[in-house]
């Protein structure tokens, strides 16, 4: 296959050398299970330990505070309802944006059907969620607030230290989706932080199917995943040893990659930003113009369907996004566009790049200039123009 350029890296990333080479020991001759007393089992253990403090670190953690899960989803699931749901709590509120990813709605869908009570705030054109507008949105029976730090299909970051600020206030848990932050941003270091973060390995270049939820202690939550005692008995089952090994893995390299990492990704950004501005008219970049993940780019062309431009950059060689990965097969309009205010017709042109550790100097301008071209080829065609 020729070179292809990736620019898909809010989706999934590509598992590092010495991730992969820090998991190959325990799918083969290191194997074992982690809760075995014996000699197998406890270097299972001692692997797991290890990568439980390598993770909790990248949001300033102790390690007793981080358990393991399958994916973001299940973390973020596990925050909502194993606050909702854990004896002693009545059928309260719960906050989020309106911009939230489907992981996070979907579980509070599901709550309201068992007679808790939703508020999705609303955010500005930008998408950020003003302080304000949350104290406003809380009520006496708030349990839980949750606000994602990033967004993937707009980049935009939230203040989740002034967020977190506004729900303790009022004692109130805050919960928000770190996974395409942490790592890739500090942590932030003030007196007001989240009470839960989800995490997740293959957004910072560790594998597929592992994941984290960090646990402030004193909260009490709700197994979902019942029939063990491991991870403190919030999350039974078996650990997946070469995965956790393989996400501590990742996690030491982000810590030790993340200023360069960062700083790379927003030059290769900015050049596509302004290459595109040059040459492109009926051109909406959206998100926050500063305060956005690194190396994030996300914009809407009017005129041109998203689904046949993201053909046509493949058709080049270009993997690029619309929105969120865990929706782009439903084709709905995208809630975070409305939520922002953009009009149906540009979004139905959004698109998402995010450049990573897989892409060179020069894709940025490879991209500048190809997308045009496919504009011009489809905007010809197209029945929206």
């Amino acid at each position: 296959m020729a070179t292809r350029i990736y620019l898909d890296h809010a989706s999934t990333t590509p598992v590092a050398a010495e991730v992969l080479e820090a998991m190959l020991p325990y799918l083969g001759a290191r194997f074992g299970n982690a809760s075995s007393l014996h000699a197998r089992g406890q270097a299972a253990r001692d692997a797991v330990d290890q990568a439980r403090a390598a993770v909790a670190g990248l949001v300033r953690a102790l390690p007793g505070e981080l358990l393991f899960t399958a994916s973001a989803t299940e973390s973020n699931n596990l925050a909502l309802k194993g606050v909702a749901l854990a004896p002693g709590r009545g059928r309260g509120h719960l906050v989020a944006a309106a911009t939230e990813h489907i992981s996070i709605l979907h579980p509070l869908r599901s709550l309201e059907r068992l007679g808790f009570s939703v508020t999705l705030a609303p955010v500005d054109r930008h998408g950020h969620l003003d302080p304000g507008d949350l104290e406003a949105a809380l009520r006496d029976d708030t349990l839980l607030v949750s606000v994602s730090h990033a967004s993937g299909e707009i980049g935009t970051l939230q203040a989740i230290e002034d967020l977190a600020r506004v729900a303790h206030a009022r004692g109130v848990l805050f919960h928000t989706d770190a996974t395409l932050t942490a790592g890739a941003l500090p942590w932030p270091t003030g007196p007001d932080l989240p009470d839960l973060v989800t995490l997740t390995a293959h957004l910072c270049y560790g594998p597929q199917g592992i994941a984290a939820l960090r646990v402030a202690p004193g909260v009490r939550l709700a197994a979902l995943i019942e029939g063990g005692t491991q991870e403190g008995g919030l999350r039974a089952g078996t650990e997946p040893v070469a995965t956790v090994a393989g996400f501590g893995a990742a996690a030491r390299l982000a810590a030790r990659d993340m200023g360069r990492r960062a700083s790379r990704a927003n030059t290769l950004a900015g050049r596509l930003r302004r290459g595109l501005m040059t040459r492109l008219d009926d051109l909406v970049f959206t998100g926050h113009p500063e305060r956005r993940l690194p190396g994030h780019v996300s914009l809407c062309v009017r005129g041109v369907d998203a689904e046949a431009m993201l053909r046509e950059l493949d058709s080049e060689g270009i993997e690029a996004a619309s929105g969120s990965a865990c929706t782009t097969a439903v084709r709905k309009p995208s809630h975070v566009l409305e939520a922002i205010g953009v009009d149906p017709v540009s979004a139905r042109g959004a698109l998402t790049f995010t450049f990573g550790e897989t892409n060179q100097d020069g894709d940025a301008e490879i991209v500048a200039a190809t997308l045009p071209r496919v504009v011009a080829r489809l905007r010809e065609l197209s029945p929206l123009r």
